[in-house]
């Protein structure tokens, strides 16, 4: 199978997603959101949860991923040739009836745009300050992975605007927060203890200006 051959899987993948995304109610407080429950099958999440990832004991000072960007881990062609779970759901988001049900919500275009997938890992002494995702990102999706008693007060933290707290999204495995970012999309990870490990799926289409290529889906190929 060659990367750019899609998975058995990746028809039913995709249904299964929009038929998640279709059903999940538009959220307006403090801004349009939305908060989409079984994202993916079982078996596949499960597969997602398995994937070898590097974990690190990073203590944030500023707030940002980018403090401890050479640590970052994504789905890249390397994986997606490795893993056949990071080739599903790269099938998922680059399957033309996922970026026409994406489009339709949003009002938006994805022509030309690329994917980017983050794996990110987190653990005690994580956080970031509030940001909105404007600028290269047209897309936000964030998707929680982990499960365990500890597991449902890591949602990310929305915000009124950069210095007013709104809530907590619940984190629930296979459940996921979306955006179409705006100068009022403000989300962010308060301060707080993490006991174990937090994996998210950080789930992005950006423009051509996006510089870290390495870290798209197809450093080159458009989503459509």
């Amino acid at each position: 199978m060659t990367l750019s051959s899609p998975s058995s899987f990746a028809q039913s993948d995709a249904t299964h997603f929009v038929k998640a995304w279709d059903a999940a109610p538009l959220r307006t407080d403090p801004y349009n959101h939305f908060i989409v429950k079984e994202l993916f099958t079982p078996s596949l999440v499960s597969d997602l949860v398995e994937i070898p990832v590097q974990e690190h004991d990073l203590a944030y000072a500023l707030g940002t991923r980018e403090e401890f960007n050479p640590t970052r881990q994504y789905i890249t062609p390397h994986t997606i040739s490795q893993f056949e779970a990071a080739r599903r759901v790269s099938d998922i988001f680059l399957s033309p009836i996922v970026i026409s049900a994406l489009e339709k919500k949003g009002s938006i275009s994805l022509k030309d745009t690329l994917l980017r997938i983050e794996y990110a890992i987190d653990k005690d002494k994580f956080w970031l300050t509030p940001h909105t995702d404007l600028g290269v990102k047209f897309f936000t999706l964030l998707i929680y992975l982990s499960e365990g008693e500890d597991a449902y007060g890591w949602g990310t933290d929305i915000y009124y605007d950069a210095d007013n707290h709104h809530s907590t999204v619940p984190y629930e495995s296979n459940t996921g927060l979306s955006f179409f970012p705006s100068n009022k999309t403000w989300h962010g990870f308060e301060p707080r203890p993490l006991k174990g490990i937090r994996k998210t799926l950080i789930v992005n289409y950006v423009t051509q200006e996006w510089r870290n290529r390495h870290e798209l889906v197809h450093p080159t190929k458009p989503v459509c």
